[in-house]
């Protein structure tokens, strides 16, 4: 009885929601607003959220919300907060690309807001529809169940010694990190977009003119990124993340005609798909120039007969300068410029000079 009514009682413990910071808001221009949520641990985080409101001056007002964040939670603190700011509907959810952490919260907003219309590109919804989802079941089915069995091991050794390790509390928070994570992953109720375009689409958003433009196979096969003409801002998706971009499974040719259509518009103002919203485009002009480099110098290296590896270990010393442009030389942001940029795009640009490249997933490249 006693070992049945422990474990009940852990079942109910893990199943508690973990209490979570609230997002930050930050307003980018008058009716711009972006949200940024915490981490969860080291599991897993959430892609910026930004909302645009339009309070019905003229026929048409309402509220276009660029990303839904990774999480319903995370989602419906953003919808939350985003309420007391105005009463005006959500009329408009753009999803950006279909990477989970930009997505999974969409379900939080048509439950609010049936009518309102979820747009992507077309190539964003095929992705949502299945590859997507497939390409992250492994995480769920034992990567992350694994990780947090392996803390609990950990954590019951921790709470059975004397001294306790310092480091328990730690441990325990990351478990519930962990848990709730999971929860909120597996629970999701996928909501694809109601309607798709490709080029370019605008919308009317009371006095507003909202621009979805995609301009080609760059991070993803379907990246969407938004421009306001009048307020020259643009906000980017993953396409630009401050401090540094992710390049896994992307299309180097196409990523770098992307970013220079963007760096011609001019923008005062850029909101990346992760990070602090940007006031130049400093960071903009050196990761593409960074893509551009990673090309010329893997082309080389592959003709010489060199593998991705091996390039990215030659090439390294001779693009620091590059790099400190993107991370100010901070050690634990160049170790992920690294894996995340450097290794990443080059296995792409390698798989681009060996055939054309389709819309399929690449897996992350070993080690």
């Amino acid at each position: 009885m006693k070992i049945a009514v422990a474990t009940a009682l852990l079942l109910i413990t893990s199943l508690q929601p973990t209490p979570r910071p609230a997002p930050t808001r930050v307003q980018i221009a008058d009716g711009i607003y972006l949200y940024r949520t915490a981490p969860y641990g080291e599991v897993g985080l959430d892609g910026n959220s930004i909302v645009i409101i339009s309070d019905g001056v003229s026929e048409g007002g309402g509220v276009l919300v660029f990303d839904t964040n990774g999480t319903p939670s995370a989602a419906a603190a953003v919808l939350a907060d985003l309420k007391t700011l105005t009463s005006q509907p959500v009329r408009y959810i753009v999803n950006s690309h279909w990477h989970w952490d930009h997505w999974y919260g969409t379900e939080v907003y048509k439950r609010a807001y049936p009518n309102a219309q979820v747009i992507a590109h077309e190539k964003t919804k095929a992705m949502m529809a299945g590859p997507a989802i497939e390409f992250n079941k492994l995480g769920l089915d034992s990567q992350l169940p694994g990780y947090i069995a392996m803390l609990e091991k950990r954590i019951a050794t921790g709470e059975a010694a004397t001294p306790q390790p310092a480091n328990l509390p730690q441990l325990q928070q990351g478990l519930a990190d962990a848990r709730f994570f999971l929860e909120q992953k597996t629970s999701v109720t996928h909501t694809l977009p109601t309607e798709t375009y490709a080029g370019t689409h605008v919308i009317t958003l009371g006095d507003r003119e909202v621009q979805l433009r995609n301009i080609d196979r760059a991070v993803t096969p379907g990246d969407t990124f938004l421009y306001l003409p009048k307020e020259k801002i643009v906000i980017t998706g993953d396409l630009l993340v401050n401090p540094v971009s992710f390049a896994l499974s992307s299309y180097p040719s196409g990523w770098i005609k992307t970013l220079d259509y963007i760096d011609s518009l001019d923008a005062s103002i850029i909101v990346p798909g992760h990070g602090e919203p940007l006031r130049d485009e400093k960071l903009l002009k050196a990761t593409n120039a960074v893509l551009k480099e990673l090309v010329k110098r893997g082309t080389d290296a592959r003709s010489r007969g060199a593998d991705p590896d091996t390039a990215r270990t030659e090439i390294m010393p001779q693009i620091k300068e590059l790099m400190v442009a993107d991370t100010g030389d901070v050690p634990a942001v160049n170790r992920a410029f690294e894996t995340q940029l450097v290794d990443w795009f080059l296995h792409r640009v390698y798989d681009e000079l060996n055939g054309p490249l389709s819309d399929a997933i690449a897996p992350i490249p070993p080690k």
